[in-house]
């Protein structure tokens, strides 16, 4: 199944590279003539002749797009996208992509509003968790071991803060550094989710040696993973990684869910008043990771769709952004019912 759904990643991605829009004769005379027009670039090294763009006004660059470096050439490819997108959507015309990224209209200095406000949107739910898990940690005392879990649920938060930023700052921009940094914390972000939750389902917490051998071997994926992107830069292989990951990390709270189910069936009569505050704890530890990993899975595939809508200005991928705010919310809340669920059963009955 893995390997069926990075295939089709696979396949996306390659298409991105050459999107229909780029090669339209239309598109191309349009930039030639702004080119020209604007002093982009002189006459003699353009020929513009019997170019019907010739006569269209084309605008200068409002001073705060160049502020976030839009150059003359570019801004004319942007020109262009909007004015032949506007003449195949009255001609009752196919929308094309440009550059793999459909013509969204620039709004507020974003080249994608909806997706750079719905990364905005995922990057508060990893800040409110962050908070939280900190207060936690104050709560824990310097020599319990367990305090390790709660550390690397932080370093989630943390990775979480940081890929949203970025992703907020491509969506704003798309530039040759920002994508890659986008790119880069996407794959962070899986992998330290799984890193974390490897950690708390084999109790490495305990384990202190196995424990920081595994975090060097994660690091030194990583480290790999950003040279072979360095080296060879690849979507198709990217997309891979993520999703080999991100299934990984799947599965880890698959896991975690049955452990929890498994030790809240052994400790059924047990009476204790520390589980008291877990009289719905079936909920919280079994079904709540669960439908987390069933709702982000579904959210996941909206992307598949790639729909796109030029008078809502919105496409599949802010859909996708939208629908991932509201589990990390949840996904921080589970982390933290588990933690205390697992010190509350310390020394009474074990959950392995």
């Amino acid at each position: 199944m893995r390997r069926e759904i990075a295939v089709l990643w696979g396949y996306l991605c390659l298409n991105v590279l050459a999107s229909p829009g780029d090669t339209l004769d239309e598109f191309e005379r349009c930039n030639e003539a702004c080119l020209v027009n604007r002093n982009c670039a002189d006459e003699g090294q353009i020929n513009i002749e019997g170019n019907s763009f010739t006569s269209h006004v084309f605008s200068d660059i409002p001073w705060v797009y160049k502020q976030i470096f839009w150059d003359c050439s570019s801004d004319c490819d942007y020109q262009c996208q909007q004015i032949v997108t506007r003449q195949r959507i009255r001609d009752g015309e196919e929308i094309y992509q440009f550059h793999g990224k459909w013509p969204f209209i620039r709004s507020a200095g974003m080249q994608e509003f909806f997706s750079t406000l719905f990364s905005i949107g995922n990057f508060i739910p990893h800040w409110n968790g962050f908070c939280l898990l900190k207060m936690e940690l104050a709560k824990v005392p310097a020599g319990d071991n367990s305090r390790v879990i709660l550390e690397q649920y932080v370093n989630v938060a943390i990775i979480g803060m940081l890929a949203w930023t970025f992703s907020s700052i491509y969506h704003t921009r798309d530039l040759f550094i920002t994508e890659k940094m986008d790119y880069f914390f996407a794959g962070a972000t899986v992998l330290t989710a799984f890193h974390a939750i490897f950690v708390r389902v084999n109790r490495l917490d305990r384990l202190p040696v196995l424990r920081r051998l595994v975090s060097v071997f994660v690091l030194l994926i990583f480290s790999l993973h950003i040279l072979r992107l360095y080296f060879d830069w690849s979507y198709t292989y990217n997309m891979r990684f993520n999703i080999l990951f991100g299934v990984l990390e799947y599965l880890m709270l698959i896991v975690l869910a049955i452990k929890n189910r498994k030790s809240l069936k052994r400790k059924k009569n047990y009476r204790n008043s520390l589980y008291k505050p877990y009289s719905n704890s079936n909920f919280h530890l079994f079904w709540m990771p669960v439908l987390l990993v069933l709702f982000t899975s579904l959210a996941m595939t909206s992307e598949l769709f790639d729909f796109f809508s030029y008078d809502l200005q919105m496409d599949s991928h802010a859909i996708w952004h939208a629908l991932t705010i509201v589990p990390s919310y949840f996904l921080y809340k589970f982390f933290i019912i588990d933690y205390n669920y697992l010190s509350s059963i310390k020394g009474t009955i074990s959950q392995d």
